[in-house]
């Protein structure tokens, strides 16, 4: 590999990484939209390294954009966690109900909705990519895998698994069968990609310094009376957004 790709982590880079893929000005619209409902639904949540959520579901849409143009998976990656962290208009988060996936379909289309929920489904926890490995990817999830896959790489490149080893202290096994998986797939770059990040690893064992006492994410809200005040402006025709 000549040159390693970073995840884009803002909207705009990911907009101009679409454009220079060839995709069309109404194509990066689209994904703009989208991204407005992700601002919402993951409003003041930060992951476990305290990144905020929002920079991984740009990341994770990045990754899946440089290695495949469907727009579709593009979407779905941004909302890879809608029911898992995603907040709903009903003041309800990580929780999948008819409600909250009729809301998503009608703000990103049945398509994305119905990847999303399938990824959802489909577990890539601790030991999982190496129980894929070993009893294979049920036929037509294949999509859904290549998300997943496509995933790893965000979390990977700015050292998160490092920062928050949330997969146990090695991450070898999970590299390799991911690296794996994605050559089943027929696609080596992404396997390469993989192995190159999971390579770097080897010498970051610094970052320890940096773990956490709780390894876990949080949630930062505003206080009562700002949201009082921001609901206030939104009924006097303000430029608020409320979910």
């Amino acid at each position: 590999m000549t040159e390693l790709f970073v995840p884009r982590q803002t909207n705009t880079a990911l907009y101009m990484q679409l454009y220079e893929a060839g995709h069309a000005v109404d194509d990066i619209v689209r994904v703009q939209k989208a991204y407005r409902v992700g601002c919402a639904m993951f409003n003041g949540r930060y992951r476990k390294t305290g990144r905020p959520f929002i920079c991984h579901a740009v990341g994770a849409a990045s990754s899946v954009a440089h290695f495949d143009k469907d727009l579709d998976l593009v979407i779905a990656a941004m909302f890879h966690a809608a029911y898992d962290s995603g907040q709903y208009p009903d003041g309800k988060s990580s929780r999948r109900s008819d409600a909250h996936c009729r809301w998503l379909e009608q703000k990103i289309g049945a398509t994305v909705e119905g990847l999303v929920a399938r990824v959802d489904a489909m577990k890539f926890d601790t030991g999982d990519p190496e129980r894929l490995v070993e009893k294979g990817v049920p036929a037509g999830d294949e999509d859904v895998l290549f998300l997943r896959l496509a995933h790893e790489i965000d979390d990977l490149a700015d050292g998160g698994l490092a920062f928050a080893p949330k997969y146990g202290r090695s991450i070898e096994s999970r590299i390799t069968a991911c690296a794996i998986l994605a050559r089943r797939l027929g696609r080596e770059r992404l396997a390469a990609t993989i192995e190159t990040y999971g390579s770097l690893y080897e010498t970051q064992a610094w970052a320890t310094a940096l773990h956490e006492p709780k390894l876990e994410g949080f949630r930062i809200a505003p206080n009562m009376r700002t949201y009082i005040k921001l609901r206030r402006e939104n009924l006097r025709g303000g430029s608020v957004e409320v979910i």
